[in-house]
């Protein structure tokens, strides 16, 4: 199968523990992958512009407080979270989105794909 990949950076604080006290920065780093529905040429703008739309929300926030995450901003939540909101946009826009991949650092990455979570 062929597909497209982005990489993209988003600047969010968290705490594990839902401590305030315990709250800290990251820049989760994350890759793309997904796969338009023609064969057409596609612009990478389209993809980055799908994604910033989707994830400026949580840019710069203490996710603990947003709704979404109840208090718990794990990777694996906030992984869980990106998935579906981008699922959704991606699906709209005539995308298939294949996998996402997120991490604090570059050596401890989660991933979500279409076989471990059925929309």
């Amino acid at each position: 199968m062929k597909c497209y990949k982005i990489k993209y950076r988003l600047g969010i604080t968290h705490s594990v523990d839902n401590n305030e006290k315990h709250k800290h920065n990251h820049i989760l780093e994350g890759e793309i992958f997904a796969k338009p529905s023609d064969d057409d040429f596609v612009e990478f703008s389209d993809m980055e512009n799908m994604v910033n739309e989707t994830l400026e929300e949580y840019k710069n926030k203490y996710l603990n407080d947003l709704e979404e995450f109840n208090g718990d901003a794990n990777i694996e939540n906030v992984g869980e979270v990106f998935w579906k909101k981008l699922f959704r946009v991606f699906e709209k826009n005539g995308w298939a989105l294949i996998r996402l991949e997120i991490g604090e650092n570059p050596l401890r990455i989660y991933s979500v794909s279409t076989e471990e979570i059925r929309m």
